[in-house]
């Protein structure tokens, strides 16, 4: 998921500032972008004027160089930037970031220090000042996407701030339509829905950029991998609103997409793992519409083979997602302690989809929550409280909320 101008943030599993593999690719961190805006903003200075900074990847190696110079337009086709007097017109795909805008008001870089210092509130109230005081409409949309991520980022410690973020996100395409970062905002706007206990919506969300992919061409301004990412995404996110039929139909065009592009690649390839762990998923969603399906005995079936299939060289990411399906299956037939033996597995094992290793974690939550132990209802509620506080922004935290209710955690 490219991240808004200014800045590509970077979430790890404990301190959830990184996005699951299985939903946002590689980025710079916050604090990376804070001494490198600075650096760049001296290094403009020194040529003699408040120059925008832009890293263009070259074609030859994709290779990322600074351009120095103002940026006229910013959008999902095309970006211009005047150089030397000369106008220079780059495919989108080709300036992934700007790195500082030369005439940024004060609050932009206020609001990216806060950010980066987790003082969401704080970066918020500065973007929003930003995007109403900046001179260019560019550098005003710049700061309302990073007002969108400040907001949903906030939702991890208070979950009334995801609607908000749906707010401003669909405030961001009204007005900016054809943006840059339109695709990192529409990204936020999913999830924060989701998030925000929409999930039937956060699923057509989801699909409608997945579906700015077609075959293998993609939409002006759109990462294909991150289109089939989102893919996965709405499956998840429809089978949360019970739409099987529309979760099993994104599955079977995931793995019939997936596939091949995933055998065609190098096994040093860097993109490798990223699809593989979408095509794996996208493998085993016949048992996970089972599941939304309430056909859990069909579902215990289906992933007990896919586990039993498991060998040293199966994928790490087939793995976890086999054992979850498993379970799930379990705790749904009530086979209580079978399944938190399975989960408790994934939620140690899963690192690379946090997604994943929240929702295990929750659902081991709910298989102890069933059990009669004397610790049972203790352990359940270390599971919730563990979901509230380090994956605060992925989907299951929704229902460990809901959760810590019911027990009384």
């Amino acid at each position: 998921m490219h991240s808004p101008t200014l800045a590509r943030l970077r979430w790890s599993a404990k301190s959830f500032t990184k996005f699951a593999r299985g939903a946002c690719s590689a980025a710079f961190s916050t604090a990376l972008f804070v001494a490198v805006a600075s650096a760049a903003a001296t290094a403009a200075f020194a040529q003699g004027g408040r120059l925008d900074q832009a890293l263009v990847k070259s074609p030859r190696d994709g290779s990322l160089n600074a351009v120095y110079g103002t940026v006229k337009q910013y959008e999902l086709g095309k970006v211009v930037i005047e150089v030397a007097g000369k106008d220079v017109t780059y495919d989108s795909n080709r300036v992934p970031r700007i790195v500082s805008w030369g005439d940024a008001p004060a609050p932009l870089h206020d609001g990216v220090r806060s950010l980066a210092a987790g003082a969401f509130e704080d970066a918020v109230k500065a973007f929003r000042s930003a995007s109403s005081s900046a001179q260019r409409d560019i550098v005003k949309a710049s700061a309302k996407a990073m007002t969108a991520d400040a907001l949903w980022r906030w939702g991890a410690s208070d979950a009334t701030r995801f609607t908000e973020a749906v707010a401003e996100c669909e405030s961001f395409a009204a007005s900016f339509a054809t943006h840059r970062d339109l695709p990192f905002v529409q990204q936020v706007h999913a999830r924060a829905l989701w998030l925000s206990g929409k999930p039937a919506e956060a699923g057509a969300a989801f699909k409608s950029i997945y579906a700015k992919l077609s075959g293998d061409k993609v939409a002006d301004g759109y990462d294909a991998d991150e289109c089939m990412r989102a893919g996965l995404s709405a499956a998840r996110a429809l089978l949360d609103a019970k739409d099987t039929l529309g979760a099993r139909e994104i599955y079977a065009g995931l793995e019939s997409s997936v596939g091949p592009l995933v055998a065609g690649l190098a096994a040093d390839d860097t993109r490798k793992p990223v699809l593989q762990a979408v095509l794996d998923e996208a493998m085993l969603g016949a048992g996970y519409v089972d599941l939304a399906a309430g056909q859990s005995k069909q579902a215990l079936t289906f992933f007990q083979n896919k586990v039993n299939g498991l060998n040293a060289n199966s994928p790490l990411s087939t793995r976890n997602s086999a054992m979850l399906g498993l379970g799930e299956a379990l705790l749904a037939e009530g086979k209580f302690r079978d399944a938190s033996l399975q989960l408790a597995k994934v939620a140690a094992l899963e690192a690379a989809d946090i997604d994943r290793a929240a929702r295990a974690t929750v659902k081991l939550a709910e298989a102890y929550s069933k059990l009669t132990d004397a610790d049972s209802r203790q352990q359940a509620c270390a599971r919730v409280k563990d979901v509230i506080s380090r994956f605060g922004l992925a989907p299951a935290s929704v229902r460990a909320r809901q959760l810590a209710k019911e027990l009384g955690c």
